[in-house]
């Protein structure tokens, strides 16, 4: 049994092992993101989001407990980020919108500006999540002013 919860926490972590891609994994972890939301009916996109955000708090957990501190193998927070930035692409922009708030997402992942490194220096799986959130947030937050614009 507990071979089989590390299998399923690892999984949940790594999203599925775009994880374990040997560049970018959590660029892949965002492609998957963004290409679930795309697919998925409008209708259940945010509904989804407490899952989401569950199961990516879960394997932060996990992914803490099997390979230590912010591994980069953990994509389930890039996948939770991506997928928050992704909700506030405008039904009439399509994939432009989808792909936008991909860009927008990783971007403000990678640079990591305030408030985004401070919880990047907290110290549990929840931590390791909340960075992505952040910068999920920041780019929904760009995604929102650019489109109440035009």
């Amino acid at each position: 049994m507990r071979g089989f919860v590390r299998f399923i926490g690892g999984a949940a972590a790594t999203t599925f092992w775009t994880g374990y891609f040997p560049l970018g994994p959590g660029t892949v972890g965002s492609i998957a993101s963004s290409a679930v939301f795309y697919f998925c009916p409008a209708h259940i996109r945010f509904p989804l989001l407490p899952g989401i955000l569950l199961l990516a708090w879960a394997g932060c957990e996990a992914g803490k407990r099997l390979w230590g501190k912010d591994p980069s193998r953990v994509t389930i927070d890039e996948f939770a980020g991506c997928w928050i930035a992704c909700l506030a692409a405008p039904p009439g922009w399509g994939f432009w919108g989808v792909f936008t708030a991909f860009v927008l997402f990783r971007i403000f992942d990678i640079a990591k500006p305030w408030p985004v490194n401070a919880l990047d220096r907290i110290e549990s799986g929840l931590g390791i999540l909340l960075d992505d959130v952040a910068a999920g947030i920041m780019a929904a937050a760009v995604i929102f002013t650019v489109g109440s614009l035009v």
